[in-house]
């Protein structure tokens, strides 16, 4: 991508003192280095201030899939809480005036269809993962259905995950990081033991569920929740938002620090 000079249309959860920081300094004309607009038709790129479940919900919020990915916005976010897979841990003097020190990574949307009990439909995108189930304290009846993978088997749960993914779960069963903005997904049962894990390509992803208990799915965490599912499809789609890191340490570097600091944490 060529230089641009970025106008940034700021989203903001001031439930944390460093977005209220953010807030305070636009407010004022603090931030002299950067161009900041309320109208957001003006602005070609989307100011986030909070934690990662945030910059997920405001990635799908103003994402345009009327659009093309490159004609869409373009995504920055501050860390104002702890984990910052999506974010950018940086001082707010330094927020970027344009784009030519940064490193901007594709992240590829999953269509999720999701059938609920009532047979009624809900379409949903994930950019992260998708977690089928995950009540450890039930295990459910799963089955399921792709060119690469067809299975069968109790659990208490399923994950599939894009390659730009920052779950627990799988951070916690040591499963390989898959480079971002790769079409790559990955798939694995949870309390599912020998399920492990498989890497897959771009593909459709049929999982039914049978149990006697609801069973809950979550996109992208509470943000994405549905209720009382029996049925869903997981399917690629041509669509990636673009998200913008400081190039000071690359995303993928990034992410396998990240990774090791969150496992070695004593209160994780």
């Amino acid at each position: 991508m060529e230089n641009k000079e970025l106008i940034y249309y700021p989203v903001l959860d001031t439930f944390r003192d460093k977005a209220q920081e953010i807030e305070k300094k636009i407010k004022e004309w603090l931030l002299t280095n950067l161009k900041i607009t309320d109208n957001i038709d003006e602005a070609n790129a989307i100011l986030v201030g909070w934690w990662d479940g945030f910059m997920l919900d405001t990635v799908k919020k103003y994402y345009d899939f009327d659009k093309s990915p490159e004609d869409n916005k373009l995504f920055f976010g501050v860390n104002c809480g702890t984990l910052w897979f999506l974010l950018n841990n940086i001082q707010l003097d330094d927020i970027p005036s344009n784009t030519q020190w940064l490193e901007i990574v594709k992240a590829n949307l999953m269509k999720v269809e999701i059938i609920k009990t009532d047979t009624s439909i809900e379409i949903k995108h994930a950019i992260n993962d998708v977690v089928v189930g995950w009540n450890m304290l039930d295990y459910f009846k799963f089955d399921i259905d792709s060119n690469q993978v067809k299975k069968r088997f109790h659990g208490s749960g399923v994950i599939v995950s894009t390659a730009m993914w920052s779950s627990a779960y799988w951070l916690n069963n040591g499963w390989p990081l898959m480079p971002a903005g790769s079409q790559l997904r990955g798939i694995s049962g949870l309390a599912a033991l020998p399920f492990g894990y498989t890497i897959l390509k771009p593909e459709n992803v049929n999982i039914k569920i049978k149990w006697r208990t609801p069973v809950m799915v979550g996109v992208d965490w509470y943000g994405g929740k549905v209720d009382d599912v029996q049925e869903l499809t997981i399917s690629p789609t041509e669509h990636y938002a673009n998200i913008m890191f400081t190039n000071w340490t690359s995303f993928d570097t990034k992410r396998m620090l990240l990774a090791e600091e969150k496992l070695l944490r004593e209160d994780f």
